[in-house]
């Protein structure tokens, strides 16, 4: 079911796919193969894998050679597995792939029309989902706008969005749209963020007033060079009657939107689809 190594990548491999030499991340990295893939939030997704391990399906050497860690900007260190890359990602084919390689992240930077939606990747395999929906071309990835709210998903878009900002020296905007909330919960929201951002200081807090967060983060999202946002909390059904603000953001953001799905939610289809998502695991 699994595609070979590609050739010079091999020996580079280390003998058991399930040894525990790599103690940081191990992320599962899935994008289009040709010249349009964008290569920095390819970077962000080897970010991520520092101490860990980087698994890619790629279509040839020279595209695995690429993908070392001597070859990119970032100085992060990280194990290396290339698969071929098969004719059709499919949800079984990245299932066993994360089983067999202990996959934490999934960071897919396909294209829009064949990313699996609906977060399924990170409902089959329970592990964080983590899409690119591209946006205007831009010359750097310097600035990150980071919609921020109480939600299963926040603890790793705030990871991802920390990534950004280390692998591109990216400034990030906290962006919280008020919504009647006491003030002391908005401050403890920003003071919780603060505190999972660790000792990433390149950042701002930023309360909006405003009646749409959709709205809100579209208008905002022009002046930055990537939104970072959670994946929606609510059910299929709630989103039909009351919209949903990711579709709207991902629709509508003339910059590229990053979308974070946290695996480890317990919700199953049917509550996916009546209702709220219950608590994380945690």
């Amino acid at each position: 079911m699994f595609g070979r190594l590609t050739g010079d990548e091999r020996a580079g491999a280390a003998s058991s796919d399930g040894d525990d030499e790599a103690s940081g991340e191990r992320v599962l990295c899935l994008f289009d193969s040709g010249e349009a893939t964008d290569g920095r939030f390819v970077q962000v997704a080897a970010a991520m894998a520092d101490g860990g391990r980087f698994v890619v399906p790629v279509d040839g050497a020279a595209t695995a050679q690429s993908l070392k860690p001597e070859s990119t900007r970032s100085p992060v260190e990280y194990e290396t597995r290339f698969l071929e890359r098969p004719s059709a990602i499919t949800t079984e084919w990245v299932v066993d792939v994360v089983n067999r390689f202990d996959i934490s992240i999934i960071f897919d930077i396909r294209d829009r029309q064949s990313v699996l939606g609906g977060g399924e990747l990170a409902l089959a395999t329970g592990r964080t989902h983590v899409t690119v929906t591209p946006g205007t071309e831009v010359e750097s990835l310097s600035s990150c706008l980071v919609p921020v709210a109480r939600g299963p998903h926040l603890d790793e878009t705030l990871d991802v969005a920390r990534a950004i900002g280390e692998s591109h020296d990216a400034w990030l905007d906290l962006f919280h749209v008020e919504d009647g909330d006491p003030q002391a919960e908005t401050d403890a929201l920003f003071d919780y963020c603060a505190d999972r951002l660790g000792d990433f200081d390149a950042f701002d807090t930023w309360q909006y007033d405003g009646w749409s967060p959709a709205q809100a983060i579209v208008e905002q999202s022009s002046y930055y060079d990537a939104t970072v946002i959670a994946a929606p909390c609510k059910g299929r059904l709630r989103e039909f009657v009351d919209g949903s603000t990711i579709e709207v953001v991902q629709s509508l953001c003339e910059n590229s939107v990053v979308t974070v799905r946290s695996g480890d939610v317990d919700c199953s289809r049917l509550g996916r689809w009546l209702g709220e998502f219950l608590a994380p695991k945690r």
